[in-house]
This record gives structure tokens, sequence and C-alpha cells, in this order.
């Protein structure tokens, strides 16, 4: 496990470079039932990540675990602005734009986890660091997998 759990965090690490990023997170939903909360996170300014539930179509997270899909708020759109106020994670990390993207299991395309990342400074990202987290997302999602797998022995 903890060899998994090592190369995961230098994933995490390297993506966190690509893309800018001031705050990532990690969640591991499995044997949560479609709830669980933030494993890892880097760059943040408070605990309060701590006492946040991921809920299925509830802040940003919620949305890319019920879509299925990567989401975003950043200042590309108008109605962000009013999303933002939505989303925890945004407001208590004052963070001016995240982007959160589902990991999902090579073989049944099950969401094992979610990542979370935030600028504070900058209001949007740019395309090539999204393409690169995207890029990076596959390797997360075996990496997460494996380290669950192990935990389940």
């Amino acid at each position: 496990m903890a060899i998994g759990d090592t190369s995961l965090k230098v994933e995490l690490a390297l993506l966190q470079s690509l893309t800018s990023s001031d705050f990532m997170a990690l969640a591991s939903l499995q044997g949560h039932s479609g709830r669980g909360g933030w494993d890892y996170v880097w760059g943040n300014r408070n605990d309060r990540y701590q006492h946040m539930v991921i809920r299925a179509g509830h802040g940003l997270a919620g949305t890319a675990l019920r879509l299925g899909r990567w989401v975003k708020i950043d200042d590309t759109c108008a109605e962000n602005s009013q999303e933002r106020l939505h989303c925890p994670l945004m407001l208590a990390e004052q963070l001016q734009s995240a982007a959160v993207f589902p990991l999902m299991t090579s073989s049944n395309r099950q969401i094992v986890g979610l990542i979370y990342l935030g600028k504070r400074k900058q209001s949007r990202f740019e395309g090539s660091e999204l393409l690169a987290a995207q890029e990076k997302i596959a390797a997360l999602a075996s990496l997460l997998e494996g380290i669950i797998q192990e935990t389940a022995k």
C-alpha cells in the first residue's frame, strides 16, 4: 500500500504543477455509497474541508459525481459567479476557479474518486491545463483503484 500511496502522491503533485493549481484535493469514494470526503488535500488555507461531505448533485464535486464527467466553474460564463456561491469548497478556500474530474475504473467505468483543482488568483483554467489534467486522470484512477483493492485485502 505504501508504494501505491507514494506513487499517487507523486502523480498528484505533478498534476498540481501542470495545472498551476493553488488548491487540490482527492476524494476516494469506494465504499461510501456515492458519498465521501476529501482524503488528500494540498494548498488548503483551513481545515473546513474535513467537515464537508460529497453528495451527488450538491456543489461542483457533487455535479461531477452525478454527471460522471468533468465540470468547471470560472469566468467564461456569467452564470458561474452565482454557481460559485453554492460550492462550499470554493467559498471555504476562496477559489476563483475550480474544476473537478471523476476518476473511473477502466473495467466498468465506476467512479472511484474525484480530483478537485482550484485557483485563487486566476479566474480560469487554460485549455492546456485542462487537457493536461484529462491526460493524467486515467493514471490517477488506476493508482487509486490499486490502493482501494490493496486496502480491501
